[in-house]
């Protein structure tokens, strides 16, 4: 009879808020959840399955877990095999070679070139492809630790509390997607590291006139350089900077930003080496985005030209995107020109795949080619915080609208939101298929979608009369737990990663069966 009675205590006890606060707080909670993370991370650079590509045309998508992953590796081999004398421009590819993208006039070759260098000098040293290919994961798994570091300091650069700081760290640290993606070779990871440095700046920027200047010119450099490991980021950068400009000429006036010049000769003499490697980054950002971008938009009209403006039809079709978007494209233009039954187009139901398709791949390893179906339960729970978490923020939209920098994050993280639903609803329409429909494409805001999902929900459970508080808490805590070890990263990846399609050699070899569903 007292059995219940107790449980209930230990459970509440669980959600003390000053011992959760102190907890969170302390520097060891941060560095501990880095270290794990960067843990799991080495693990899963080893036991991934890899797929066997080469630098000379050999790119075949069987056995790629991660997405484009086996293009990523073979373009890296290909700069690897170059003389270091060559330099990143490539002007005379031969045709075969598109079976790894369009390799000349591509915009988010940077990643690829820098990459060659160490994975040329583990060639020298006579390293095996599956060495240089771990290699290339962990170093992706370290940079990605470094993006918790910088997202700690943005979530900070808000006002936001430490304790909330270290929260989005750990929720992001263990976030499937965010987890899976690092231990990858793809410039996926270092893009969203430099990207969420561009909006931390930006955040400083808002907060602090002092160094309005100083923070203004190292979002914009770092912003460059986001944009040359991935073109992408382009509209993304603008927003942010230019949002977060607007923000601070509205509050102080445009004075804020006068005699530019002077104030840029004495950076040099308060900080030579400093201001000369900012100086340095800028020169070589600049360049590379000048060169390929630029003249990119300046000849074709394009940051990322059309395969077939380089390159006969018949040779792009050995690019997989490209042959998958044509045949597509074409079989929906016969439907139509044919009079063949169209299936009609319901909002709420794209609206509702949309949802799905994304919350899913955010938080459970799916491939291209992996077929299976998160257990119903699992499902549910997460779909009920989602829901919850939505709620919240928005009955909170008011209180987040206080401060320039709640109104600067909620701005950036609505617009790229925004700005993706509405790219992959062209492509559906286009297309008529779910193409590009994945989690991986919100990380670069997914710390400011937690940032504002956990202050709204601290508000609207403050909201809730101490009586109601009391009942609730039991089922509110069982509920987050069971989402937390359902949803985080190594659970949700081994619970449905079964068989040799999914792990390398080593780990069907050396991890428990139970893990790899490996026939005893």
């Amino acid at each position: 009879m007292t059995t219940m009675p107790v449980a209930a205590r230990r459970l509440r006890g669980l959600v003390d808020t000053t011992r959760l606060v102190i907890v969170l707080e302390h520097r060891w909670t941060l560095r501990v959840g880095i270290l794990v993370f960067i843990a799991v991370g080495a693990v899963l650079s080893v036991v991934i399955h890899m797929p066997v590509v080469d630098g000379v045309g050999h790119v075949p998508y069987s056995g790629t877990i991660a997405p484009d992953e086996n293009r990523h590796i073979a373009n890296i081999l290909y700069y690897a095999s170059r003389s270091v004398w060559a330099g990143p421009v490539i002007t005379d590819a031969p045709p075969h070679l598109l079976t790894m993208g369009e390799i000349e006039r591509f915009p988010s070759y940077f990643y690829y070139y820098a990459a060659s260098f160490p994975v040329k000098a583990l060639l020298d040293l006579g390293a095996p492809y599956s060495v240089i290919v771990v290699a290339l994961r962990f170093a992706n798994v370290l940079i990605a630790a470094v993006g918790l570091l910088v997202v700690h300091r943005l979530v900070r650069a808000l006002g936001i509390s430490a304790s909330i700081s270290t929260l989005v760290v750990l929720l992001l640290a263990f976030t499937g997607r965010y987890e899976w993606q690092a231990a990858a070779v793809t410039y996926d990871t270092p893009a969203n590291t430099l990207y969420f440095l561009c909006l931390l700046y930006c955040a400083r920027l808002i907060r602090s006139s002092s160094t309005a200047y100083g923070d203004l010119v190292r979002a914009l450099v770092i912003g460059m350089a986001a944009i040359i490991v991935k073109y992408t980021f382009v509209p993304f950068v603008l927003v942010a900077i230019v949002v977060a400009v607007a923000l601070v000429v509205q509050r102080d006036g445009v004075q804020t930003f006068a005699h530019p010049v002077r104030r840029l000769r004495a950076a040099f003499v308060e900080h030579p080496l400093t201001s000369s490697l900012w100086a340095l980054l800028f020169v070589v950002s600049f360049a590379v985005l000048l060169e390929r971008t630029g003249i990119n938009l300046l000849v074709y009209g394009q940051f990322n030209p059309d395969c077939t403006k380089l390159h006969t039809h018949q040779q792009c079709l050995s690019f997989d995107i490209y042959r998958r978007n044509y045949w597509a494209a074409r079989a929906h233009s016969l439907g139509v020109l044919n009079n063949a039954p169209q299936t009609p187009f319901d909002v709420f139901e794209f609206v509702g795949s949309w949802l799905s398709a994304y919350f899913q791949s955010m938080f459970f390893y799916r491939g291209r080619e992996t077929a299976w179906q998160v257990d119903i339960w699992v499902q549910v729970a997460g779909a009920l915080v989602l829901v919850l978490a939505m709620v919240g923020t928005l009955l909170s939209v008011r209180m987040l609208s206080r401060t320039r920098a709640f109104v600067w994050g909620m701005v950036v993280a609505g617009s790229y939101v925004v700005a993706m639903f509405f790219f992959n609803l062209r492509t559906f329409i286009r297309l008529d298929n779910e193409y590009a429909f994945s989690g991986r494409y919100l990380i670069p805001v997914l710390p400011l979608i937690y940032a504002f999902a956990v202050i709204g929900a601290i508000a609207m459970w403050g909201r809730i009369t101490p009586g109601w508080r009391r009942v609730l808490v039991v089922p509110a805590v069982l509920l987050g737990l069971f989402v937390l070890v359902t949803y985080a990263g190594p659970v949700a990846f081994f619970t449905y990663a079964h068989g040799d399609a999914w792990f390398t050699p080593f780990a069907m070899r050396f991890l428990p069966t139970f893990l790899t569903g490996a026939a005893a």
